[in-house]
């Protein structure tokens, strides 16, 4: 059998009721106690009005307790009336059941002796009485003379003290389901608020991911707990966002290492060609210098002199490419003209243009000022048009500026070529990817010259990116920061 489970709200509200029902039951005991001792000292103050009377009526060693008796109209019943003098004689006695022996020894006797009004009171529990009543007695003295009465008295049974204090009594059950109903309605508001803490620590120990969804109640305890929901949901959420951060620098360190790993083996195998193919000329040339023609002689010296080019751009371009990834925070600025930079490259590569049959049109405004580096902006440019040059078989290499904002340039190099198959569009800016292999390493190209580009752009707090014109030919779109 499965255990009862009680919630807190529920055992909350008992022990409030429990002591609720404590308190009301001493105060009703407390107000029957009251009623006992009102009816004593009602009893009390009638008597010692009666021993007034008594020794008033008291002449000359006569009572007349006839004719005082007819004017007594009290609801006393087994009324005693006594009258002693000082030496312990009995003076008047209407009693038949007491006989009184030793007056003086009686404890209310003493009692009017040793207090200041002269006055004493007892109360004696009669063998011949049932039940709760009681006999009450009253002294009084004065003088040599001992007034004493006494009458037949009872407690206040429940019953009876119902029915003196009803309207008390309901008042109090009024104001006792009132404050339970109130109890009840805090305990819910409390309990709830504990429940809701409750299954919050059972989460929380589970590991579950916790949304601070519900609200808790408006109350000083309420607020407490939704600061500690919201410190854990910022606790979790801080967590959560440094595994992500971990693992995002994880997979980023995978992807470096990945990159450094496909790096090294282009660059050993981007290397390997024009090494071996300088080494086998000088070994041809050194094993058969005898046999060979001034013609063959220079050929392979040519051959030799193109790869060693090779090998130097290449070199080159690797080691800007790194200088980029790794030093970049060390590489100077300084502002400078970006249409100065354009003009220089292209004074430089129209020899080679003109050979080629293409031409320039430059289209840049003759004040173009920006935050950048010389070197890697001439870098950017002159890949750009020396790919279109080398590759593109067109006629024209346009330059032009597409639009100035106040934070940088939007500029178009394009040409009017052949283009590339769109499938090789995504991986122009890869490092070391080539559209004609043999073609290109016959043209001295590095394959990272364009990767270069990618990563100078960016630098220079911009970006590339390239499209097949719909006109014909290659379209980069260059954007430039002016400052960054």
């Amino acid at each position: 059998m499965r255990p009862i489970k009680i919630s807190y709200s529920t055992k909350l509200l008992a022990t409030v009721v429990a002591i609720l029902t404590l308190c009301e039951a001493a105060f009703l005991a407390f107000q029957f106690n009251r009623e006992q001792r009102y009816r004593q000292d009602m009893l009390n103050a009638q008597l010692t009005i009666l021993n007034y009377q008594l020794l008033d009526h008291y002449e000359g060693g006569v009572v007349n307790v006839e004719l005082w008796e007819r004017t007594i109209d009290l609801p006393i019943q087994e009324l005693q009336l006594a009258i002693f003098d000082s030496k312990g004689n009995v003076v008047y006695n209407n009693s038949e059941i007491e006989r009184i022996v030793d007056p003086l020894g009686l404890p209310e006797i003493e009692m009017a002796n040793e207090s200041p009004d002269h006055r004493g009171f007892s109360v004696h529990n009669d063998d011949e009485v049932d039940g709760d009543d009681f006999f009450y007695y009253a002294a009084l003295k004065e003088g040599d003379l001992y007034a004493r009465t006494g009458a037949l008295g009872h407690d206040v049974g429940i019953a009876e003290f119902m029915q003196i204090d009803r309207s008390f009594i309901w008042y109090a059950i009024v104001i006792y389901i009132l404050i339970t109903a109130l109890a009840w309605y805090a305990c819910s508001r409390v309990g709830n608020t504990v429940k809701r803490l409750s299954e919050f620590a059972q989460a929380a120990e589970k590991g579950e991911e916790i949304y601070d969804t519900k609200v808790f109640p408006r109350n000083e305890l309420g607020m407490i707990a939704h600061n500690i929901v919201l410190i854990y949901v910022r606790w979790q959420r801080t967590l959560a966002e440094r595994d992500r951060q971990a693992a995002l620098a994880k997979k980023e360190e995978e992807e470096k290492a990945k990159l450094k790993r496909e790096l090294t083996n282009n660059i050993n195998h981007e290397l390997k060609t024009p090494v071996s193919a300088i080494s086998l000329e000088l070994e041809t040339i050194l094993t058969h210098r005898d046999k060979l023609s001034e013609a063959q002689l220079t050929m392979l010296l040519n051959r030799c002199k193109a790869n060693s080019d090779r090998l130097l751009t290449m070199i080159k371009d690797i080691l800007a490419l790194n200088r980029l990834e790794e030093g970049a925070e060390n590489i100077q600025r300084e502002l400078l003209s970006l249409r100065d930079i354009v003009d220089d490259v292209t004074d430089n590569l129209l020899p080679k243009a003109e050979d080629a049959g293409i031409g320039f049109e430059i289209n840049l405004p003759e004040t173009m000022m920006m935050l950048g580096n010389a070197p890697l902006l001439e870098s950017i440019f002159n890949n750009l048009v020396n790919n279109s040059i080398l590759y593109s078989g067109g006629s024209t290499v346009s330059i032009f500026l597409q639009e100035e904002t106040d934070k940088g340039y939007r500029i178009i190099i394009c040409d009017d070529g052949i283009g590339v198959g769109e499938e090789h569009l995504e991986h122009l800016f890869d490092r070391f990817y080539r559209l004609e292999t043999g073609r290109s390493r016959k043209k001295g190209g590095s394959g990272i010259g364009l990767a270069i580009v990618k990563s100078a752009a960016k630098f220079h707090g911009g970006d590339i990116t390239v499209r097949n014109n719909p006109a014909g030919g290659l379209e980069f779109t260059l954007t430039l920061a002016k400052s960054m």
